[in-house]
Protein backbone atom coordinates (compact mmCIF):
# COMPACT_ATOMS: atom_id res chain seq x y z
CA UNK A 1 0.00 0.00 0.00
CA UNK A 2 3.07 2.47 0.52
CA UNK A 3 4.34 1.24 -2.60
CA UNK A 4 1.14 2.28 -4.17
CA UNK A 5 0.84 6.02 -2.33
CA UNK A 6 4.51 6.62 -3.18
CA UNK A 7 4.03 5.91 -7.18
CA UNK A 8 0.56 7.89 -7.36
CA UNK A 9 2.99 10.78 -6.22
CA UNK A 10 5.41 10.97 -7.95
CA UNK A 11 2.99 10.21 -10.96
CA UNK A 12 0.82 13.39 -9.90
CA UNK A 13 4.25 15.41 -9.84
CA UNK A 14 4.97 14.23 -13.58
CA UNK A 15 1.68 15.38 -14.68
CA UNK A 16 2.06 18.86 -13.01
CA UNK A 17 5.48 18.90 -14.82
CA UNK A 18 4.21 18.64 -18.33
CA UNK A 19 1.64 21.10 -17.27
CA UNK A 20 4.08 23.89 -16.34
CA UNK A 21 6.49 22.52 -19.43
CA UNK A 22 3.22 23.68 -21.77
CA UNK A 23 2.93 26.81 -20.03
CA UNK A 24 6.58 27.56 -19.91
CA UNK A 25 6.89 27.07 -23.37
CA UNK A 26 4.08 29.10 -24.73
CA UNK A 27 2.93 25.92 -26.41
CA UNK A 28 -0.50 24.52 -26.22
CA UNK A 29 -0.01 20.66 -25.44
CA UNK A 30 -3.47 20.36 -24.05
CA UNK A 31 -5.43 20.26 -26.68
CA UNK A 32 -3.89 16.76 -26.94
CA UNK A 33 -3.22 15.58 -23.93
CA UNK A 34 -4.75 12.43 -24.08
CA UNK A 35 -2.03 11.70 -27.16
CA UNK A 36 1.01 13.02 -25.31
CA UNK A 37 0.08 10.51 -22.58
CA UNK A 38 0.89 7.90 -25.13
CA UNK A 39 3.92 9.20 -26.75
CA UNK A 40 7.08 8.95 -25.74
CA UNK A 41 9.78 12.31 -26.55
CA UNK A 42 12.57 11.14 -29.09
CA UNK A 43 15.51 13.10 -30.54
CA UNK A 44 15.18 14.29 -34.57
CA UNK A 45 18.10 11.23 -34.97
CA UNK A 46 15.96 8.59 -33.72
CA UNK A 47 12.81 9.69 -36.15
CA UNK A 48 12.07 7.51 -39.15
CA UNK A 49 13.92 8.91 -42.25
CA UNK A 50 10.53 8.90 -44.37
CA UNK A 51 9.14 11.08 -41.28
CA UNK A 52 11.60 13.37 -41.12
CA UNK A 53 12.11 14.19 -45.38
CA UNK A 54 8.63 14.61 -45.53
CA UNK A 55 8.78 17.09 -42.32
CA UNK A 56 10.97 19.15 -44.24
CA UNK A 57 9.40 18.93 -47.54
CA UNK A 58 5.92 19.80 -46.82
CA UNK A 59 6.30 22.39 -43.71
CA UNK A 60 9.64 24.13 -45.30
CA UNK A 61 8.92 27.63 -43.09
CA UNK A 62 8.85 25.38 -40.25
CA UNK A 63 11.40 23.28 -37.98
CA UNK A 64 11.16 20.45 -35.29
CA UNK A 65 10.90 21.66 -31.92
CA UNK A 66 10.19 18.11 -30.30
CA UNK A 67 9.37 14.39 -31.68
CA UNK A 68 8.14 11.88 -30.03
CA UNK A 69 6.76 8.36 -31.35
CA UNK A 70 3.83 5.81 -29.56
CA UNK A 71 4.25 2.33 -29.46
CA UNK A 72 2.83 2.08 -32.71
CA UNK A 73 5.61 3.79 -34.45
CA UNK A 74 3.38 6.68 -35.06
CA UNK A 75 5.21 9.83 -34.53
CA UNK A 76 3.93 13.45 -33.33
CA UNK A 77 5.71 16.37 -34.15
CA UNK A 78 6.16 20.23 -32.55
CA UNK A 79 6.76 22.30 -35.27
CA UNK A 80 7.82 26.14 -34.97
CA UNK A 81 8.22 28.91 -37.86
CA UNK A 82 10.02 32.54 -37.35
CA UNK A 83 6.92 33.98 -37.11
CA UNK A 84 6.19 32.10 -33.56
CA UNK A 85 3.85 29.60 -35.04
CA UNK A 86 3.33 26.75 -33.81
CA UNK A 87 1.63 23.74 -35.37
CA UNK A 88 1.41 19.85 -33.77
CA UNK A 89 1.77 17.22 -36.61
CA UNK A 90 1.19 13.53 -36.88
CA UNK A 91 2.48 11.05 -39.12
CA UNK A 92 2.70 7.40 -39.79
CA UNK A 93 6.39 5.88 -39.83
CA UNK A 94 6.37 6.00 -43.75
CA UNK A 95 5.53 9.74 -43.96
CA UNK A 96 2.19 10.24 -44.30
CA UNK A 97 0.23 12.57 -42.69
CA UNK A 98 -2.60 11.24 -39.93
CA UNK A 99 -5.05 12.83 -38.17
CA UNK A 100 -5.25 12.06 -34.53
CA UNK A 101 -8.18 10.18 -32.93
CA UNK A 102 -9.50 12.07 -30.00
CA UNK A 103 -12.23 9.40 -29.59
CA UNK A 104 -9.90 7.01 -28.12
CA UNK A 105 -11.72 4.36 -25.79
Amino acid sequence: MIVAIVVSIFSAQGVLAQDELAVNDGIEFREYEQEHQEYTEITTSEMSLLVHQATVRDYKEFRIVRAYMSKDNTYKMLLHDNDNNNKVVFASATGEWITPNDNKS
